[in-house]
């Protein structure tokens, strides 16, 4: 029996191209605002979660999280609490911090805890700031999370 190899090519570009077409529907995508944002963008209460995870200096890694509550003046300060976990080890924490917010909605937060050493991080905020999605920068860090602002 002769293999028709145009065939089982043709076969494999449109399996790829379905495949394509319908994994997209699902994707979503995150959009920053359109109107401009400025450190009273970012005001208020917001409700966060955090997941990831550290490496040590030899090369271990670490499950962290976190649950918590940060309000911001509208002014590049911060203040929050949450319940930090470090590989299992539960802390509840209390900060203050300082943030910086683009006119693409785009900003830092560095947050100091009142025992432990500063957290750096990089976020964007989306749907008019009420989500702002978080990536922290310190090195060895793979920890990302969502604030989402709270409406009481």
């Amino acid at each position: 029996m002769r293999k028709n190899p145009g065939f089982a090519i043709a076969l494999a570009i449109c399996v790829l191209a379905a495949a394509v077409v319908i994994g997209n529907r699902g994707i979503p995508v995150v959009h920053a605002q359109n109107k401009g944002c400025d450190a009273t963008s970012l005001a208020g209460a917001y409700g966060y979660s955090l997941n990831g995870y550290v490496y040590d200096n030899y090369g271990y890694v670490y499950m962290i999280g976190a649950a918590g509550r940060l309000v911001s003046d509208g002014n590049g300060n911060l203040t929050g609490a949450d319940t930090y976990s470090f590989d299992g080890t539960i802390v509840k924490r209390q900060y203050t911090g300082t943030y910086t917010m683009n006119a693409d909605c785009t900003g830092s937060v560095t947050l100091t805890p009142s025992s432990g050493s500063a957290t750096h991080a990089d976020i964007v905020a989306v749907n008019n700031a009420k989500e702002v999605n978080l990536v922290q920068t310190d090195t060895g860090f793979i920890l990302t999370g969502v604030l989402k602002q709270q409406s009481q």
